[in-house]
């Protein structure tokens, strides 16, 4: 069942509905009636009542000759409806191509989701072996190089009420605050950041800013490594092309 979370309003049917959805999207394979009532603690006669209006609307369709539900393409079209999205998405689908084969890695675009990183485009080189990071993966905005990168293009009370919410970075020490908060300074002077990621010992993550800060025409752009020196003069030719990269993205959204 999904977990739970402090709320101030309720509402009952709806909170029943988007449980069968995020359930589903979790799921390799379609499921029935009873294993998404047992999965979701709730009885049989409520789930049924719902899947059968989520099925009328188009978000959830029955497998045919079978009695399992899988989610459609519905939430997938709608995601596309939004216009910042749409647009980010061309903009940089072709740019990526040519970096990832300019350099042998893969790359990856990400947007701010809550107080999450959701990657929404990764390319890949033509017949290389690289270290991937999946679209659709979602990654604390303060635990990654990416989510740095969005963070210093905001104004800095706008970042720093941010962080003020921020479960994973009030956690920190006072000590490990004020670092990332003159790692923030520096990423504003040079405008890109290189790190070792939080989640993968050994990973060299690089990410700079692309479009209009705080608007939906933002996100970060970057590339992770496996290995190497992050002092290394390979990861300087890495971060120009990525630059180039991302002044093509730029100017494919008309900045």
């Amino acid at each position: 069942m999904p977990p739970k979370t402090e709320k101030k309003y309720s509402a009952p049917a709806l909170e029943k509905g988007l449980d069968i959805l995020e359930f589903l999207a979790g799921q390799p394979n379609p499921c029935s009636k009873a294993e998404i009532a047992d999965a979701l603690e709730r009885t049989p006669s409520e789930i049924y009542r719902m899947l059968s209006v989520l099925e009328q609307r188009g978000y959830v369709t029955k497998q045919s000759g079978t009695v399992s539900y899988g989610l459609s393409l519905k939430l997938f079209e709608l995601g596309h409806l939004q216009n910042g999205m749409t647009s980010l998405r061309k903009a940089v689908r072709q740019p990526m191509e040519q970096l990832a084969d300019e350099i042998g890695q893969a790359c990856h675009f990400s947007v701010q989701n809550g107080a999450d990183l959701l990657i929404i485009i990764e390319r890949m080189p033509a017949r290389r072996v690289c270290l991937a990071v999946g679209e659709g993966t979602l990654l604390p905005i303060t635990q990654t190089a990416s989510g740095a990168v969005l963070l210093s293009q905001l104004d800095e009370d706008e970042a720093m009420a941010f962080l003020t919410e921020d479960t994973h970075y009030q956690q920190l020490s006072q000590a490990k605050k004020n670092a990332y908060q003159k790692r923030q300074h520096k990423i504003r002077e040079q405008q890109f950041e290189t790190a070792q990621s939080q989640f993968s010992p050994g990973v060299i993550d690089i990410a700079l800013p692309i479009g209009i800060a705080g608007t939906d025409l933002s996100g970060a752009l970057a590339v992770s490594l496996l290995g190497g020196d992050i002092n290394a003069p390979i990861i300087q030719k890495y971060i120009r092309a990525m630059q180039h990269c991302a002044n093509q993205i730029n100017q494919n959204l008309g900045i």
